[in-house]
């Protein structure tokens, strides 16, 4: 805000505290020569200022000097990391006895183990040129190591760096790395844009760095102060002694240029330097560091303006030329402790007679083919040397052949003027952190004070040369290290008006970023003060901008916002309603949000389009509009909302403005419905026109949303909109008057809404999703089972095939059957993934039908023993069956095979690839998939014909449960021989596996028990064919006998003839029994029994009941 509003911003913190305002202390200058800073296990963090900016080097030297006070067996002495890296740029560390030397990821170690209780001066120098890199110590070489000409050419840009302890950033949030601190002191931490030789390492120890400094301006350390030190080296400043003696004949503020005229200005165009900062510090010949800002009461520097023209050869224009002739001119003017500030530089091209004249430049890499330049920068000379001199010394400095011929400049070409800048004035600054009165200072000079409430902490202010104006002009005062003096809770006692309304909105803006996340009460007051600001205000681009930066902060806080909802809606939808703006439109984009303003004219509107084309969270939107209407989704886009021509019968009538304003909310965190189970699954875009309500439009409004999260093959999405009067006035979701238009895409939906307001897609979250661990288990858990599955059917079919008198029976003769279509179920499954990786189209769709086909034939196998289990044990038939086992077969392996048929013959593309994960079961991750993947025939060929089986499995499983209670109770030798509880559960659980019962568990996996379901599930299923295996192998008495008989040996092998064979062939002679009999049945128990015994376990020669026979 401008320095207008201090006067009332001052009225409105007096009110609140009733302070009075400190003096001014006299506070020590920014130069931390002589200066320590002590690293003892406490939280003491020094981290690069951010507004010193690290250039992206080609070649760097970096000394810094280092003092252990306590052993550790790692230690860290600096580290750089470039944004958003998590790996060490530049970085020096100790470990283990070693001293160690981090660049570009990689890493040299030296044995050299610093001893403790004194300082020790460590430098690292590197060149992408010579690809060499060097570590010193005190002076002397450790290492000169080759870099491998794969790695980075040049240092990251604009990074991060920290004394004493490494750090990373997540989430824009810089976190230190603790257990490998440095413990003792460190000083005189320097870093310069060139490589310095051993020798200048060695006669120039002195000198400050031109890219990082050892300065207060340069380093952000708030409560850690640096503590003196005159046993650190370089700590005394010398006297200057390279200076050309001091002539004082020149009256301040009058122009003097070393030549007779002024240079001839062509037409030019601005080209701003990249890399370099702004302002680096020069370098010193002698032991003086650069301390070009000193606070002291010295001699006050003295200012000029240079403009200079010069040639370069194509050799040095392969690179960035504006920041090789800035590395250039910072070099020579720091040799004598002068200082480029606000360096520029423009094309110009060159014609006879020394005319020229200048051509726009857009592109950089046009700027790097041209040979011949002019450049304008300002030049701070530390030492106020005289004028004349100053001027001459400048001149000789610059108009040499530098870089061995490669950048060339004549004398007549550098023209030097004094410029006088002033003093920044004294001035009053408040805000939440305390009111300081900043006093009169010399241009490029650093003010320091206490701070109010924490007098262990300074405040600073620098007062700057402007670069336009060439006057003094303070820059913002640096009050990070500062207390707050107030609250959140203290501006219930601000009455806003519109006078100091913009610095209410200061004070929120200083208060959100020191209290984080809000109470309920403290969001209620900050949302009331910024709802009091815009009903008194003028609502100007800049005041908006800072408003919805507040919304924005509040947005990306943890703090419950469901109460505030449609108060926060409110107070964005009002910024744009009263933003006063001259152009035709207005943006405003701040991270999670972004606003748009078009002042419309009816007779011209044609329908308006908005959209964000990029979002990413926690950064601004990329926003676009389009004067037209798109009636087709955009594609491409994370969301946007087009408006038909039929909006202009809403607009305002008279000379009201028309405005449409689009609003885009880039969180979920805002729209939280506690009445639905469904979830946000999009942003939230909005649109409306001022001073109407826009409803039961002719033509539809086209939202298009991209899904946060990909819809999955059976999800369900729906398009809604934000219904303010829901929930008894906290807002919630509703789909009417919205219309989901069928999904084309996995990623987007699109929607046809009748009426504006805020739109969003919902996804259907009834069905827990499954996480990759789950999914990972629940795989193995199928594989497993199957393969365990395949082993034992196989046991179960070669038992009961090469045994014949195990299969004289019908129900063994069924059970072959359907251990024959689970094991070619099981054996498929495990291939399928195989199969499909070879990507044969054909080999795909033969899997899959293949697959399908034994599933239909396991689950008719299932139902024709659900058949069998009737006729025996339900009702008596009293007609013959011919060829009974023959029909049963032509069922079982018929029916599945018309089914497959008919889905080849009708649509051979219902079998595909597709993700395992889209499949029934969801059991195999996201691996490529052989199976069914029309949903039409899915439904009706597998789920209806599955749910149908089942359905009559269950049936007569209850019927056959209540037939043998039955039995039970009016057979009295099944009541004197009546088993234990435990058979009676043994004979339950082999019918449920028989019938397939536990196949029903498919669908009830949804909701919270969806996963635990689905454990069970897979494993019950996958080990159908091992429990079959149990029942009716293990378990029969009359396979166990015959397992001893032929396969045992020794005692436990039985005789041939024994009681089991006596009965077969008694059994035999009722052969004719078998579940029919040509007279009428009585329907008894002992007929019952009888037949039980007759077509089923007459083989047994068990005593046990006949319906545990299936057990």
């Amino acid at each position: 805000m401008d320095s207008a509003r201090r006067p009332c911003l001052i009225t409105v913190c007096l009110s609140v505290l009733a302070v009075t305002c400190l003096p001014c202390s006299g506070s020590p200058g920014p130069s931390l020569w002589g200066k320590k800073v002590v690293f003892m296990g406490r939280h003491c963090v020094w981290q690069l200022d951010k507004g010193c900016v690290v250039p992206p080097l080609e070649e760097l030297s970096v000394c810094v000097h280092l003092h252990r006070e306590i052993a550790t067996s790692e230690w860290t002495g600096f580290v750089y990391k470039a944004p958003g890296e998590r790996q060490v740029e530049l970085g020096l560390a100790g470990r283990g006895g070693f001293l160690v030397a981090w660049l570009f990821g990689h890493q040299w170690s030296v044995p050299e183990d610093l001893p403790l209780k004194c300082w020790h001066n460590v430098c690292l120098t590197w060149s992408s040129h010579s690809e060499r890199l060097r570590l010193y110590i005190n002076g002397s070489s450790r290492l000169d190591a080759h870099v491998n000409a794969t790695l980075p050419r040049q240092l990251a840009h604009n990074g991060t760096l920290t004394l004493g302890v490494s750090h990373n950033i997540v989430g824009g949030v810089m976190e230190f790395e603790n257990g490998k601190n440095f413990l003792g002191a460190i000083s005189l931490f320097r870093m310069w844009g060139h490589e310095r030789t051993a020798e200048e390492l060695r006669a120039h120890s002195c000198i400050d760095g031109n890219v990082v400094r050892w300065d207060n301006n340069d380093w952000d350390y708030q409560i850690c102060l640096p503590e003196d030190d005159t046993n650190v080296q370089c700590g005394a400043f010398p006297n200057v002694t390279a200076s050309p003696p001091t002539v004082t004949n020149t009256t301040p503020g009058s122009p003097t240029s070393t030549n007779t005229s002024d240079p001839v200005t062509p037409t030019e165009t601005q080209q701003p330097s990249l890399g370099l900062p702004v302002s680096p510090t020069g370098l010193s010949t002698t032991k003086e560091p650069s301390d070009l800002n000193s606070t002291g009461t010295g001699i006050a520097s003295t200012f000029y303006r240079v403009q200079m023209k010069l040639n370069m050869t194509m050799t040095v224009t392969g690179s960035d030329p504006g920041e090789t002739i800035q590395t250039w001119v910072q070099r020579k003017l720091g040799e004598v402790r002068m200082n480029a500030l606000h360096f520029q530089i423009f094309q110009s091209t060159y014609k006879d007679n020394d005319k020229k004249e200048t051509q726009r430049v857009e592109m950089a890499a046009e700027l790097r083919n041209q040979k011949r330049f002019r450049c304008t920068f300002h030049v701070q000379d530390a030492d106020a040397r005289n004028v004349m001199t100053t001027q001459r010394l400048i001149n000789d400095l610059l108009s040499r052949i530098h870089f061995g011929g490669e950048i060339q400049v004549d004398s007549r070409d550098v023209h030097v003027s004094h410029i006088d800048p002033g003093s920044c004035p004294e001035d009053t600054h408040e805000s939440i952190r305390g009111v300081y009165i900043w006093p009169i200072k010399d241009a490029q000079k650093t003010e320091t004070m206490i701070c109010e409430k924490n007098s262990g902490a300074r405040a600073s202010r620098k007062c700057e040369l402007d670069g336009v104006t060439e006057k003094a002009k303070w820059a913002e005062p640096n009050l990070k290290a500062c207390k707050p003096m107030i609250t959140i809770s203290d501006l219930d006692n601000v009455t806003v008006t519109a006078n100091n309304s913009a610095d209410v909105v200061d004070m929120i803006e200083d208060l959100l970023g020191v209290e984080g996340d809000l109470s309920d009460s403290q969001l209620a007051t900050v949302i009331q003060k910024l709802d009091e600001v815009l009903g008194v205000s003028t609502v100007t681009p800049a005041l908006g901008e800072d408003i919805v930066s507040i919304i924005a902060d509040i947005l990306g806080s943890s703090s419950n916002l469901s109460a505030v909802a449609n108060d926060i809606l409110g107070i964005t939808g009002s910024v744009g309603d009263q933003m006063d703006f001259p152009e035709e439109s207005q943006n405003v984009t701040v991270p999670s949000l972004a606003l748009s303003m078009i002042n419309v004219d009816p007779e011209q509107f044609q329908g308006l389009t908005f959209g964000v084309s990029s979002f990413s969270t926690g950064l601004a939107p990329e926003i676009f509009v389009n004067q037209a209407f798109l009636s087709q989704p955009c594609d491409g886009t994370v969301a946007s909302i087009s408006l038909p021509r039929a909006l202009q019968n809403f607009f305002p009538e008279g000379n009201k403005k028309k405005r449409v304003q689009f609003h885009f909310y880039g969180t979920q965190e805002l729209f939280k419905d506690p009445e639905t189970n469904w979830t946000l699954n999009s942003y939230v875009v909005s649109a409306s026109v001022n001073n109407s309500n826009v409803s039961n439009l002719g033509n539809p409004v086209v939202v298009t949303l991209t899904h946060l999260k990909p819809k999955e093959k059976n999800d369900k999405v729906e398009c809604v909109y934000w219904d303010f009067q829901k929930n008894n006035g906290s807002g919630g979701w509703d789909c009417n008057g919205c219309e989901t238009l069928p999904s084309i895409s996995a990623y987007q939906t699109t929607c046809h809404c009748y009426h504006l307001t805020h739109f969003g897609v919902l996804l259907d979250v009834s069905r827990t999703p499954i996480s990759e661990a789950d999914q990972e288990t629940l795989m193995a858990i199928s594989y497993l089972g199957c393969g365990v599955s395949s082993i034992f059917l196989s046991i179960s079919l070669l038992t009961y095939v090469v045994f014949e008198k195990l299969r004289r029976d019908y129900p063994s003769k069924i059970l072959i059957n359907l251990s024959v279509a689970l094991l070619g179920l099981n054996l498929v499954f495990l291939m399928d993934s195989w199969l499909s990786s070879f990507g044969f189209y054909s080999l795909c769709i033969t899997t899959a039908a293949t697959l399908h086909y034994f599933l239909l034939a396991s689950f008719t196998w299932m139902g024709l023993e659900a058949v069998h289990m009737y006729f025996s044990l339900v009702k008596v038939f009293n007609v013959y069956i011919p060829s009974y086992i023959l029909k049963f077969c032509t069922l079982g392996w018929g029916i599945p095979l018309v089914v497959v048929s008919l889905v080849l013959a009708i649509e051979k593309d219902a079998y595909g690839n597709v993700l395992s994960g889209d499949s029934l079961d969801s059991l195999q991750g996201s691996e490529p998939f052989c199976w069914m993947q029309s949903n039409v025939f899915f439904y009706i060929t597998i789920v209806a014909f599955v749910l149908l089986v089942l359905v009559f499995n269950m049936v007569v499983f209850i019927m056959v449960l209540i037939q043998i209670r039955h039995m039970q109770t009016n057979n009295p030798a099944a009541t004197v021989n009546k088993r234990s509880v435990m058979h009676d559960l043994r004979a339950v659980a082999s019918l449920t596996f028989l019938l397939g019962l536990t196949w029903p568990i498919a669908f009830f996996t949804w909701g919270p028990a969806r996963v635990p379901m689905l454990h069970l599930f897979s494993v019950l299923n996958s080990l159908q064919g091992f429990f079959i295996f149990v029942f009716h192998c293990l378990m029969k008495e009359n396979v166990r006998k015959q397992w001893r008989i032929h396969l045992c040996c020794g005692r436990f092998r039985l005789n041939d003839y024994s009681d089991w064979s006596r009965s077969v062939t008694m059994g035999g002679r009722t052969k004719q029994n078998h579940l029919v009999h040509r007279f009428p049945s009585v329907k008894s128990v002992n007929t019952s029994s009888r037949k039980i015994s007759d077509d089923s376990t007459t083989a047994s020669g068990s005593s046990s009941p006949p319906y545990l026979q299936w057990a």
